[in-house]
């Protein structure tokens, strides 16, 4: 324990002043630009009801900075189902085309899917999947429950030169071994990981997203479902303390429309705190937003050459 001085602080304080505190990267959407952009070595937490959208939404700004900024990913996916079916849900966002056989219609009617990505388009997308994203294969006998959140985002940092991954994702929370011996309650346990990982973040440059379910679903006076926050999580308080971004997701499942709330944006260069609006187009698996009338996909800032266009010329995610 010290007293900072000047002439060791002062080379940190001229950098935050010239940089701003880090570099963040554009989601590909005008929306939510000025509330959330993803900062090298930050974390994001993301939350919803089931259905709400999160981890297509999360999966889809992962997929357009791969495609523009040449970002790598470690992916533990759990809840969205097997090693083989996350990685039919990344062909479905890299080619635009359904992977699924079939979808049942409102009236429960099996409907087959006219343009479902062919086996030619799986060998040509697979290998761009597993260039950008780098899908964890437990290697367990057991569940993936075998593996904790810490051990996770160290063996991301591990790894991190040899796969050249900008950060890493889990999916979901509760899929996680929660290893709370030693602590006298899983808050304190809760705070000291969100702790670990923010420090561990910062120092590595990577960022750590995490899906998290609410606890409950919360209603209102009429019956009806309202949008989780923060303390619908497990630990609420402790997510809100110790979390940097907090998006939540929510949707009604009448509607292709989900509201995305920023409840947290840390430090000042992500975001502001705020709401805006995607709606999601189910067979291309890709979010778009309305401006000033107009249906816009994604799309980066400026015409910048995405970065792994040339092995799939003439084509747009």
């Amino acid at each position: 324990m010290d007293i900072v001085k000047q002439d060791e602080i002062r080379d940190r304080v001229l950098a935050l002043h010239r940089n701003g505190g880090g570099k963040t990267w554009y989601c590909g959407y005008k929306s939510l630009a000025k509330h959330y952009s993803v900062k090298e070595g930050g974390c994001t937490d993301w939350t919803g009801y089931a259905g709400s959208g999160k981890s297509e939404l999360l999966l889809d700004i992962l997929k357009n900075q791969a495609y523009w900024y040449g970002h790598k990913h470690l992916v533990h996916m759990p809840d969205a189902g097997t090693v083989e079916e996350v990685i039919g849900k990344l062909i479905h966002k890299l080619s635009g085309k359904q992977f699924e056989e079939f979808y049942y219609n409102e009236q429960g009617d099996r409907v087959l899917i006219e343009d479902r990505v062919t086996e030619a388009e799986i060998d040509k997308y697979l290998p761009l999947v597993l260039e950008s994203f780098k899908v964890l294969d437990p290697q367990t006998k057991n569940n993936s429950k075998a593996l904790t959140p810490k051990e996770f985002w160290k063996f991301a940092v591990e790894k991190r030169h040899e796969y050249g991954i900008f950060g890493a994702v889990i999916d979901s929370w509760n899929y996680m071994r929660h290893d709370t011996e030693g602590f006298a309650r899983e808050d304190k346990w809760l705070e000291d990981t969100l702790s670990f990982r923010n420090e561990l973040a910062e120092r590595s440059n990577l960022h750590f997203h995490t899906i998290i379910h609410p606890t409950k679903a919360r209603k209102d006076g009429s019956g009806k479902t309202i949008a989780p926050d923060m303390h619908s999580l497990k630990g609420g308080s402790e997510w809100g303390n110790n979390g940097k971004s907090i998006i939540i997701v929510d949707r009604d499942f009448e509607s292709n429309t989900s509201d995305i709330i920023i409840a947290k944006a840390k430090p000042n260069i992500v975001g502001i705190r705020g709401a805006c609006s995607l709606s999601y187009d189910v067979k291309k698996g890709h979010y778009y937003e309305f401006v000033n009338g107009q249906t816009l996909f994604a799309k980066p800032l400026a015409p910048e050459q995405p970065a792994i266009s040339a092995l799939i010329p003439n084509e747009e995610f």
